[in-house]
């Protein structure tokens, strides 16, 4: 337990400097678990007089939330085990037991649990997010590498900073934005210069999590990025090549179980080669979550929903990315209608959140090595993207705009689940049908929802190599 002093209408606040009774810097047995103990209480996001540490997780909730008058000595012995709220509603979904009361104070005596005060506790907080919600404490890096000459006013990476500054001090949350240009060699030469000295300064601060951003351009015609510029104007290479110098070594060990965000529009995923090459890379690099659009002129300003979302959801309350992308999908509302959505998964990087801590890497362990698994998430409309295929806004024979009625099966099909849609003014009929690919209808609903398609079924890798930073 650590005390603290908040007014009901202050800020978020950290933790005290000056530790009292069971603060985090002393509790010994507490320096044994595997996680960073979260700075504010889960349930308001703020605290009171008192933050108690769960001994099972690493939220705290504050002594409001608990509805508890006054801190009796006895909570103040070593020996209490804290059980937080969100652990005790876990446990009893774990064995499927019926309801019972919340002690919230226990100690250990011969194996056994034993209460340390006789009522139970009466929460006075409310009911506003999951049991599994927290308040993350993890250290975070963001780095944003942006190509020269690209726009980075209102950025992605930025938005995602300035939502989570609230919550972090200034050593827990690090933004770093770097501008790359390798279009000759000598320019290659200063940006591996650059690589090293941005992964020294990197170099040992242990972050929680890492999240990469890459904004940069792409070819039309076959995929390749931009990799800066030369005497006579932008220079492109084959993605492959691209992700070798972008992250050159020692940089490329900042990528190992990071979540890498690839900003650029969708002709990189949808030409085979350029394609390949990715997933190349991605095996090659490692990060734990890759995530790209299929845009052909992908629009940052709809995805920034997403990213808000992705921000509190996953590096604030701490739930799984994937666990959790249907739900951020679903908020995006500009995203759907503007692109498809890849996400390239490797498991078997990092260890376990058990249950939500501070994750590290792996011990290489042969008979688990890491796999990879590739997902396409599209937006399906009944009459304006019957599979996740865009119709066009105006009838190509008629002229008339938004015509479409809602599609129907297509008896007649080559495909089994193929459907077909009719322009209302002339009748012309336009047919759909799924990717020819393994997929799963995320939301049962006749007239929208998503749809998983699994482009890479799981893969295994081979043994994971660690990271330093």
């Amino acid at each position: 337990m650590s005390t603290e002093s908040t007014s009901s209408l202050s800020s978020l606040t950290t933790l005290p400097s000056s530790p009292v009774h069971r603060a985090l810097s002393l509790d010994s047995s507490r320096e044994m678990h595997p996680w960073t103990t979260n700075r504010y209480c889960y349930i308001c996001h703020d605290g009171s007089k008192c933050l108690f540490c769960c001994d099972f997780c690493p939220r705290v909730v504050c002594q409001r939330c608990l509805g508890l008058e006054e801190v009796k000595p006895e909570l103040y012995a070593s020996d209490v085990k804290f059980r937080c709220p969100g652990c005790h509603e876990l446990g009893e979904r774990a064995i499927n037991c019926k309801l019972s009361p919340y002690y919230a104070f226990m100690r250990i005596v011969d194996g056994e649990f034993i209460r340390v005060l006789d009522a139970p506790t009466t929460l006075a907080g409310v009911c506003k997010r999951a049991s599994k919600a927290q308040v993350c404490a993890e250290s975070i890096l963001i780095l944003h590498l942006v190509c020269v000459g690209m726009e980075v006013r209102g950025s992605l990476p930025k938005l995602v900073h300035t939502t989570l500054e609230e919550y972090h001090t200034a050593d827990s949350l690090t933004y770093k934005e770097v501008i790359f240009d390798f279009g000759t060699e000598k320019k290659l030469h200063h940006w591996t210069k650059m690589a090293g000295q941005l992964h020294a300064r990197l170099e040992g601060r242990n972050f929680g999590r890492k999240i990469i951003f890459v904004t940069v351009h792409s070819v039309v015609t076959r995929g390749d990025l931009f990799a800066g510029k030369d005497k006579d104007g932008d220079v492109a290479m084959t993605v492959g090549d691209f992700m070798d110098y972008l992250f050159i070594s020692p940089l490329n060990e900042v990528v190992y179980g990071s979540t890498l965000f690839m900003l650029t529009c969708g002709h990189m995923v949808r030409f085979e080669e350029s394609y390949s090459a990715m997933k190349k890379s991605i095996t090659r690099l490692r990060p734990e979550y890759t995530i790209s659009f299929t845009a052909p002129e992908l629009i940052v300003a709809a995805t920034k929903l997403f990213a808000v979302a992705y921000s509190i959801q996953v590096l604030i309350h701490g739930h799984s990315f994937l666990d959790v992308f249907h739900d951020l999908l679903n908020v995006s509302l500009d995203l759907r209608m503007h692109t498809d959505v890849l996400v390239f998964y490797i498991s078997g990087l990092l260890s376990p959140r058990a249950p939500f801590g501070l994750r590290t890497p792996c011990t290489p362990d042969v008979a688990q090595p890491p796999s990879i698994v590739g997902y396409q998430y599209s937006w399906y409309h009944s009459h304006r993207r019957p599979w996740g295929k865009a119709l066009p806004m105006g009838c190509s024979r008629c002229g008339a705009v938004r015509p479409w009625t809602q599609s129907k099966r297509h008896l007649n099909g080559t495909h089994p689940k193929a459907r077909v849609t009719t322009c209302l003014a002339c009748k012309l009929e336009v047919y759909s049908e799924p990717l020819p690919m393994e997929y799963e209808i995320l939301q049962d609903s006749k007239i929208f929802g998503w749809i998983r398609y699994t482009l890479w079924p799981r893969e295994v890798l081979g043994s994971p190599r660690t990271s330093i930073v």
